[in-house]
């Protein structure tokens, strides 16, 4: 079976020419449908706010404001994480002077006042931003933020499943997982995946709320339901209408059968020279090939056999 560093590897450069290449022309189409599609920041903070205001109506219909508390800590603990991950992962920027280039011996000033006086005020708004935490999540006894272990857990994996690190990281996880039928198309999947669950967890919430709640809360139900719901899907039928345009290249392959991988398990695939072990493509001329392989060559306009150079 491949590496998992080979997967991961190719699952992140692979697809990426016509994922970028259809996903922007498909966000230019739909972009009229609404303003908060012009700006994705402004589009996944109202989302979050939607959700956890309604996680409030559930859990806490008492504390209108512990939502907005939790998404407000909730963002300052993640910039504080990757804050903290920029000193550690970029210490030699503080070096004195700094190489021009790996192979060379030619180096230049490297720390200027401008330089250190930015990272000086970063460090102290880090500091006071710390402090700011402790003072307002830290002091016992507070009436407005008191949130119960089931509306953290909730609205934290909310929070994760929206951010936009775990939309740019989890297809790196998923392709640990080497799940076959996923035919190393991790980084299309998990945008579709993520937009998939976060519609279906608006969705209860607003089912519970609407069921279960105050009539009161009829504006918050259909702000949620355009903006979680309705808008959520619609980016992900772009999403979805990108992978099957990439699974498409393969559609009239046959998959090799376990006959036939196992009759050929010493054999390896003439496209990236790795162990034909896992799901594979069958050509007209009978050659086997692993799925992202072979795709590669068609998308590529290669429309010859690697092997036997007969027309495919």
């Amino acid at each position: 079976m491949p590496s998992r560093r080979s997967r991961v590897r190719r699952s992140q450069q692979l697809p990426r020419g016509l994922y970028s290449r259809s996903i922007s022309t498909s966000s230019t189409d739909s972009s009229s449908s609404s303003l908060l599609c012009a700006s994705p920041g402004m589009a996944i903070f109202f989302n979050q706010a939607m959700f956890f205001l309604l996680c409030d109506k559930w859990f806490c219909p008492r504390q209108k404001l512990t939502g907005l508390y939790s998404l407000l800590f909730y963002n300052v603990a993640s910039y504080l994480i990757s804050y903290a991950k920029e000193l550690i992962m970029d210490s030699k920027r503080y070096s004195l002077v700094v190489r021009i280039s790996e192979h060379s011996n030619i180096k230049h000033l490297a720390m200027t006042a401008t330089k250190v006086v930015l990272d000086l005020t970063k460090f102290v708004t880090f500091a006071i931003t710390c402090v700011f935490i402790l003072l307002v999540f830290g002091v016992p006894g507070q009436n407005h933020f008191s949130p119960t272990w089931c509306h953290i857990a909730i609205t934290f994996l909310y929070y994760i499943l929206t951010d936009p690190w775990t939309h740019e990281n989890a297809a790196i996880a998923l392709s640990w997982l080497e799940l076959e039928c996923l035919e190393n198309l991790e980084v299309l999947w998990t945008p579709v995946l993520i937009r998939l669950l976060a519609s279906l967890l608006s969705g209860v919430f607003i089912s519970l709320v609407w069921f279960f709640s105050s009539p009161s809360s009829i504006i918050l139900l259909i702000a949620s339901a355009y903006i979680n719901v309705y808008l959520c899907l619609q980016e992900m039928d772009i999403y979805w209408k990108v992978l099957m345009e990439e699974r498409s290249y393969l559609n009239k392959y046959r998959y090799a059968t376990n006959s036939e991988l196992t009759s050929k398990c010493d054999d390896v695939c003439a496209v990236c020279l790795l162990p034909m072990r896992w799901k594979a493509r069958v050509t007209p001329c009978q050659h086997m090939f692993h799925s992202d392989c072979l795709r590669r060559c068609l998308k590529q306009n290669l429309r010859l056999c690697p092997i036997c150079k007969q027309e495919m």
